[in-house]
Formats: C-alpha cells, structure tokens, sequence
C-alpha cells in the first residue's frame, strides 16, 4: 500500500510545500486506524487516525509526536536543533473520510505563551 502526504506551510509571506509518497501498512483497529511508514529520514512513522483526532508519532531520538484534533487545541512537543519547542496545534478543519481512504486538515501552530501563530498548514493524506 502506498501512502501520499501532502503538506501546504505557510510561514508569514513564504509557502512551502511539501510531497511524499511512501510504502506503509494500513492496520485497522476499533474506531482507528493506523498508518506506519518510514520517513525520508529512515524513522519509523505511525499516523494513528478517526472521526475525531489525528496523532502522529515519529519514532526519532527524541520521539516527536503531533496530535490534531476536531474540536479542541493540543499540546505538542517537537524536538528541534535549539531543544524542545512546546506548541498548540488548533484545528479548523478536519474531514477523515475511511471509505475514500483520505484525510484534510487545516491548522495553525501557535506558541503557548502568546498564542501568536508559527505557521498556517494544509494537511492532506491518502492511502491506495
């Protein structure tokens, strides 16, 4: 099975976008399903998935994992060269749809402290 990441980043006037296409298994369990891929990087990535919030989980040193969610804001870690930067990803939209096998998020990364926005994302996933 293949997966196809697409991921549109808008950081002030700069867009960047990004495209990967990877092997993966798709595991189906309860109201979940699970995505595990290598990435680029040779970690493995698990996407874990619903109607209701999206986890993402990169098994790197240290482990980084991102977390959407429908309705409410969450806390993320993400490991980077100057330490660990401690964000809130805020969801507007989020549309999981199994039987067409995609997924589309749009959200914002925001500092904790302020609430100012890092980057604006469009997050499209698919597997075939």
């Amino acid at each position: 099975m293949k997966l196809e990441i697409n991921n549109n980043i808008q950081i002030d006037n700069e867009t960047e976008m990004i495209h990967e296409i990877h092997d993966c298994q798709f595991i189906e369990k309860g109201s979940y399903v699970y995505l595990n891929y290598i990435n680029a990087e040779g970690e493995r990535v698990v996407i874990k998935a619903n109607h209701e919030e999206l986890l993402m989980t990169r098994f790197s040193n240290p482990k980084s994992v991102m977390r959407f969610h429908r309705e409410t804001p969450a806390l993320v870690n993400i490991p980077t060269p100057l330490g660990v930067q401690h964000l809130i990803t805020e969801t507007s939209h989020y549309q999981f749809d199994l039987s067409q096998q995609r997924l589309h998020i749009n959200y914002v990364l925001k500092q904790t402290e302020t609430g100012d926005c890092f980057a604006n994302y469009e997050l499209r996933i698919q597997w075939y």
